[in-house]
């Protein structure tokens, strides 16, 4: 199969200017035209298996992406990440943490990897990045070592600007566990 230049650009756009290896190599892209690509300064190595269309505007999103696109979908954005990309509380985490279906290894130390299987319903798609809803990453980082004061945080920043709904969060802890229900619940009561 001929490299299909066109086909590797568009998907590239679609993910923030970047390509996983095995994207590539179902384009019909080899390690040789990755040399070829690399030497022409049109492409750039971001790590290992990983490349970026050069021309494609830098964001903060990059990381984001970048790792999701690593993943090739099979990772969200999740966890304290997700509450700092949803705009909930002031956690600043030093690791960007990802959800997994199945278990791997992080390829980085940057990389927190939670292994969990995720319904459809509790993601959302922003482009090349997959995230968890607010209400699903409330309850994540209700069951993790999160300051009852800092969930606070969290849920009543969520409630004031429209992302949770306090309704739908208290009916999630229905299905929650005992202890992370409680801990949403006096979230819910300290943020009215």
């Amino acid at each position: 199969m001929a490299p299909d230049y066109e086909a590797l650009e568009l998907l590239a756009l679609r993910q923030c200017g970047f390509v996983a290896t095995d994207q590539a190599a179902a384009l019909g892209f080899s390690g040789h035209d990755w040399d070829w690509l690399l030497e022409s300064g049109t492409w750039i190595s971001e790590c290992p298996e990983l490349f970026r269309l050069d021309r494609v505007r830098r964001t903060a999103m990059d990381e984001f992406a970048k790792w999701c696109t690593w993943f090739a979908g099979r990772a969200t954005v999740s966890h304290y990440s997700a509450a700092e990309l949803h705009g909930l509380g002031h956690l600043q985490p030093r690791f960007l943490h990802l959800s997994v279906g199945v278990p791997v290894s992080a390829p980085t130390r940057q990389l927190a990897l939670h292994r969990c299987l995720l319904a459809e319903s509790e993601c959302e798609q922003f482009g090349a990045i997959r995230i968890t809803t607010p209400v699903r990453t409330v309850l994540d980082i209700a069951s993790g070592g999160i300051s009852q004061e800092l969930l606070n945080e969290v849920v009543s920043d969520g409630v004031a600007i429209g992302r949770l709904d306090a309704h739908e969060l208290y009916r999630s802890c229905e299905s929650a566990a005992v202890d992370v229900a409680v801990r949403v619940e006096l979230a819910l009561t300290a943020s009215l």
